[in-house]
């Protein structure tokens, strides 16, 4: 995977392994310099996640080639042993550090604030993640390779097909999309490519810190309008600043722009051929040929390719790429259908009606607000009532219900000759109740309903031998059940 001059993702080789081993990082580069040829393969950049094998292969077959380290797998071992937020943009500011006195400086934060996480991060080797250690050559400044991860992306849903059915899946993509970029290409009548101008235009915001100090011969002395000791000497000429990231990434920085704007130069002429449309034409200008289908394919004497073999790995199968615990989550405000997401009540986008901001809290009338507020006091005065008729225990509320217990137990005994109840009547029972209600309502801190309700008789339960007495007599008899 490679970088096209317009920062986007360029596929240039990639095959199917039974896994990420030595073995197999050395047959994919011998193809790949058979192929692409030796010499141009050693003035390549390459960039990995520490992956098995390929550090000892690249000291065997390629030795002395430029390797990197990708930051962010650095970064995910590092934190296990020093997490916090502190050090992790510490070790991110030296690792951005574009000259050697600057990453001197942070080294020295670090070194202050945690000795182990400093010695933890001089045993890597310096060439393979610091940028002040970059070479210039491939005008390519970047840590991460989230093109990669991009391009695993895509292939979420081929992966999970056979060998043959994914490869070509992935072959017409490219085929695909060479060809789209090829054409959106040819009407875009700008030098320098639009992904590279959003970042001139954001060296050209930051150059208004900075003030330059024509010296001769295209060199200038650039110094900060806040004060402070930094100073830049600055070479449009040779394209050049003691910075050094105007050399890494190809691209005026901030203390270049500042003489380019002085001097109202054309930026276009500054930036690195790598960034414009010639290059960009000429990077997509083979074409990737269409194939026939296994209907068209010669059948030959040789034996069928068989599959690499399977190795299932432990745990369910991921389809994408595992993320951190303090990474930020990539959604967006999308809806299943990709469109974003309206709020129902002023129809704008970014919020939904519960937080919209145009919608103004009603402030309910007075005759409501005395509405809510009675209904509110009956269920209150409903709640007490409850709690009294759940606690009040008088004895002669006990008396009744073992007289109701006694009753029905004398009705299990004769159930053809039903007895009148012989415990206490229902009018003693409900006095009872009312004079408890009344002691508990004038005990109680809560604030008591004015008048006491008087409960209803409870209905009585019917067991089944009184159903069939009622079953085999007249009506007239079931008065005796009264």
């Amino acid at each position: 995977m490679d970088w096209d001059p317009n920062d986007q993702i360029l596929p240039i080789a990639y095959a199917v392994v039974e896994a990420e081993t030595k073995d197999s990082w050395t047959w994919f580069l011998q193809l790949l310099c058979d192929d692409l040829g030796v010499d141009k393969i050693r003035t390549c950049t390459f960039m990995s996640d520490q992956q098995k094998g390929l550090v000892p292969t690249f000291e065997e077959l390629l030795p002395g080639v430029d390797h990197r380290f990708f930051v962010r797998h650095l970064y995910a071992n590092f934190k296990k042993r020093y997490p916090g937020i502190q050090l992790k943009l510490m070790m991110w500011n030296a690792a951005k550090a574009t000259y050697y006195q600057e990453w001197e400086r942070r080294m020295t934060e670090i070194q202050k604030v945690d000795q182990g996480a400093y010695n933890y991060l001089m045993e890597i080797p310096t060439k393979y993640w610091y940028r002040h250690r970059f070479v210039c050559r491939p005008r390519c400044d970047t840590l991460v390779n989230n093109m990669c991860e991009v391009f695993n992306s895509v292939l979420v849903e081929a992966r999970e097909k056979p060998i043959v059915t994914m490869l070509e899946d992935i072959r017409v993509y490219i085929m695909k999309r060479c060809a789209d970029n090829r054409d959106r290409i040819m009407p875009y009548n700008r030098d320098v490519l639009p992904r590279i101008r959003v970042k001139v235009e954001k060296q050209a915001e930051l150059s208004g810190n900075w003030v330059s100090v024509y010296a001769g011969r295209d060199t200038y002395e650039v110094v900060s309008i806040h004060g402070g000791k930094e100073k830049f000497v600055v070479d449009l000429r040779n394209q050049e600043c003691s910075c050094r990231k105007f050399q890494l990434s190809g691209i005026p920085c901030a203390h270049a722009m500042t003489c380019i704007r002085k001097m109202c130069f054309n930026v276009d002429t500054y930036v690195s051929d790598y960034y414009k449309k010639a290059a960009y034409i000429s990077c997509y200008q083979h074409v990737v040929f269409p194939v026939n289908g296994p209907n068209l394919w010669d059948r030959t004497q040789m034996e069928d390719v068989l599959p690499p073999t399977y190795r299932k790995p432990i745990g369910r199968p991921k389809k994408k790429r595992t993320r951190a615990a303090d990474e930020q989550s990539s959604r967006t405000g999308l809806s299943r259908e990709g469109q974003q997401q309206k709020c129902s009540y002023c129809l704008c986008s970014g919020h939904n009606k519960r937080s919209c901001p145009k919608k103004r809290k009603v402030t309910p009338s007075p005759a409501v607000e005395t509405a809510g507020n009675s209904v509110t006091k009956r269920r209150s005065q409903r709640g007490v009532r409850k709690s009294v008729r759940l606690s009040a225990k008088t004895p002669s509320s006990k008396a009744s219900e073992s007289a109701n217990r006694k009753q029905k137990g004398s009705n299990n005994k004769s159930p053809s000759h039903p007895k009148r109840n012989s415990g206490v009547s229902s009018q003693q029972s409900q006095a009872a109740v009312k004079r408890a209600v009344m002691d508990h309502s004038q005990t109680a801190s809560a604030p008591a309903p004015t008048t006491a309700r008087v409960l209803p008789t409870p209905v009585k339960r019917v067991s089944q031998s009184t159903f069939r007495f009622m079953a085999r007599t007249p009506p007239r008899a079931w008065k005796k059940l009264e």
